[in-house]
């Protein structure tokens, strides 16, 4: 028996009201990503109350990360904003709080496809670089199950581990950590990700963060 890995055939069979199908998504994904963490051998902690700046706290020998978590129904982009609007839920003249999530707020943001479960592990400061309010599925390729870059990246990052912002290092210090991933020239001051287009990457010390998350996220791969 071939085993499938899309549920688009099972959405909403017990006949729910519609208009909560984007609210049952939205918890499926959380809980998705808390099953997947387990089955790597993390611990996951989870938020006691909705509103929460971030979703769960990871910890992997000891050392914590504050995770968001953001599921996508089409499994072609996902959402990488927060906020929402202050008094949604009774006016919708509300001024908007919605803002790319950014490394105040987290230290990873998991994108989860709640109708098949695929995960992708992407450090915040990476999001921060691309600085769109979604990001194409094609583009998050190098992140694509990256559930060892919790294990695989410390060693080459040091003592502050994944914590690390890249984007505070000098040119100097980016390079000589790329150079140690096999990253031996300056990346293309774009991330081309498929045929219809590509991000720009303006700053050369930009370009070596995302250049070096990427890497470790390759190696992460599971």
């Amino acid at each position: 028996m071939e085993i499938t890995t899309s549920w688009e055939h099972s959405l909403n069979i017990a006949g729910l009201e519609k208009g909560i199908e984007r609210s049952i998504l939205g918890y499926a994904g959380e809980s998705l990503v808390i099953g997947r963490a387990l089955v790597c051998g993390y611990n996951l902690f989870f938020k006691a109350w909705r509103d929460s700046k971030y979703d769960a706290v990871l910890d992997h020998d000891g050392v914590l990360y504050r995770i968001e978590i953001k599921q996508s129904r089409s499994g072609k982009q996902i959402s990488v904003t927060g906020g929402g609007r202050s008094g949604a839920q009774i006016s919708r003249t509300a001024v908007s709080r919605e803002k790319v999530v950014s490394t105040e707020d987290c230290d990873f943001l998991i994108g989860v496809h709640s109708l098949s479960g695929r995960c992708w592990v992407i450090p915040t400061e990476v999001i921060e670089i691309f600085s769109r309010n979604s990001i194409s599925i094609g583009a998050l390729e190098d992140f694509d199950e990256a559930w060892g870059i919790f294990t695989n990246a410390p060693a080459i990052l040091g003592e502050n581990k994944l914590r690390t912002r890249l984007r505070n290092l000098s040119l100097v210090e980016l390079v000589q950590v790329a150079n140690t991933l096999g990253i031996s020239s300056p990346p293309a001051d774009s991330h081309t990700f498929d045929i219809r287009g590509r991000i720009e990457i303006p700053k050369v010390e930009d370009r070596y963060a995302f250049a070096i998350w990427a890497s470790l996220a390759r190696q992460g791969k599971i």
